[in-house]
């Protein structure tokens, strides 16, 4: 983890002073800022994902912190090795300002205390956040340049705990951020007790993704992948468990035939896959109650009717698996990236979490969030019962691009999708290149040499032999 350098002396660090003539230091820097962002608002444009780390430039992207409030999710990179519930959290935006990290200036945002999602806890007693921890920030703006709304999202570093005012009483019209000790102190009390508590978070760059992150949506899941079928394993499922005989987390005793045999398992057949989003959530769609007829105490009536009042009880208690079928081209390409997958060859297997259920029309909308691990199995092995290991197989990873076959399965079909979407025009170009590529190589399959190095083989040939010739 990278260091986070010392930042300069920040107690009170939104109180402006006065500078000559009368005119506040504060007030000057509020209009050379916005002398920059008028000057800079035309170079920032919003067409392709894009990273922005000059300070010039997060003024401007941040500006609408101090215009509305700004929900954001935020993530603990290092509970996310730990725990599949906890370190997620939800907070909301309530300023930003520029600070010297060995002389070079870095933003850093005020957030409220974040508050645990998913029925998880975002700060667990025993896992208390420290400075320097990686947080990872996500949220939607509206920001000068772009015609909608903006997802942007990305990595810092936790800094402190903190308070925050909005409006300083010593300086109208500024914030006020520092500890709370020295806020009880020198602020007046009606003013303490409309402050925040806060983190501040330092973020060293910021990705704008201008159409939100990315995902396929039913019309290209519907062409290339069928047979949706979900799993509901009683037990937390076997990746989301310890036992006497091991650590579930470091693999599963059991092949996956075995698993899928209990007869407590409920089995839904009537799941249309809606959405698979880049980021590691994905959507289906069902015609029954989730927890309809799950053997397990866990299957109340208030459960099954309010999945969403109970959502850490039933991810510790169920797991969920999704099963799907792959069309012949799109099996082709996966075998050959990640031919260790579970499942038979057109099978891809992913284990979830469960995030929330919407009531939509006769229907179910269900939306997971990947377990971030891929189950694989070891093929070629001898052993009758090698059953199946995690990938990585000792730390939980926090994004969807660890999880090896969800990824290339993300990329294959997008790559399929966009090659079928080609012109008529384009796609006999494409396939006369490919075709004339492959005789060419056809024609010098045979040839281990080309015409000179053969000529130069038979000179020193030719020469070694007039050598032993001469001796």
């Amino acid at each position: 983890m990278a260091k986070v350098g010392k930042a300069e002396k920040a107690t009170g660090n939104e109180r402006g002073g006065k500078g000559k003539g009368g005119v506040s230091s504060g007030d000057a820097k509020a209009r050379s800022r916005k002398k920059d962002e008028s000057k800079n608002a035309g170079k920032l444009q919003f067409s392709i994902p894009e990273v922005f780390s000059k300070p010039s430039q997060q003024s401007i992207l941040f500006g609408g912190f101090r215009e509305a409030e700004i929900d954001a999710e935020v993530v603990r990179l290092r509970i996310q090795t730990e725990s599949v519930e906890h370190g997620h959290g939800k907070a909301m935006v309530r300023n930003f300002t520029f600070r010297k990290f060995k002389e070079e200036p870095k933003a850093v945002l005020y957030l409220t205390t974040p508050r645990g999602i998913n029925g998880g806890s975002f700060e667990p007693t025993d896992r208390l956040l420290k400075p320097g921890e990686q947080i990872q920030i996500s949220y939607t703006m509206n920001v000068v340049g772009a015609d909608r709304p903006v997802y942007f999202s990305g990595k810092g570093y936790f800094l402190r705990k903190s308070f925050y005012v909005a409006d300083n009483p010593a300086n109208p019209g500024k914030p006020w951020a520092g500890p709370r000790e020295e806020a009880v102190e020198k602020l007046p009390k009606d003013v303490v007790v409309a402050g925040d508590d806060i983190i501040e978070i330092r973020v060293d760059s910021i990705t704008s993704f201008p159409n939100g992150p990315g995902s396929l949506r039913r019309d290209v899941l519907d062409r290339y992948l069928s047979e949706a079928v979900l799993y509901i394993l009683p037990g937390g499922g076997p990746w989301n468990q310890k036992s006497a005989q091991g650590n579930f987390f470091d693999g599963v005793q059991q092949p996956l035939e075995k698993v899928l045999e209990k007869e407590d398992i409920k089995v839904i057949e009537s799941v249309r896959i809606d959405e698979f989003e880049n980021l590691g959530a994905l959507s289906v769609v069902v015609r029954e109650r989730l927890l309809a007829d799950v053997d397990h105490e866990i299957a109340r009536p208030s459960v099954i009717n309010e999945p969403n009042d109970h959502i850490r009880e039933i991810n510790a208690a169920l797991g969920f698996l999704l099963c799907f079928k792959m069309d012949y081209e799109i099996k082709e390409r996966m075998m050959r990236v990640v031919s260790n997958k579970v499942g038979g060859d057109d099978e891809i297997y992913l284990p979830l979490i469960l995030r929330r259920v919407n009531d939509a029309k006769e229907s179910f909308r269900v939306t997971f969030r990947l377990f971030p691990r891929d189950l694989i199995v070891e093929r070629g092995q001898n052993r009758s019962n090698q059953g199946m290991k995690f990938v990585p197989p000792y730390a939980l990873y926090p994004g969807a691009e660890n999880h090896n076959a969800y990824s290339k399965l993300l990329i294959t079909l997008s790559q399929r999708f966009r090659e079928d979407e080609k012109p008529e025009e384009d796609k006999l170009k494409s396939e006369k290149l490919v075709a004339s590529v492959q005789s060419r190589i056809n024609a010098q399959k045979d040839k281990f040499t080309d015409e000179k190095l053969k000529a130069a083989f038979q000179k020193r040939s030719e020469a070694r032999k007039r050598r032993e010739e001469g001796g």
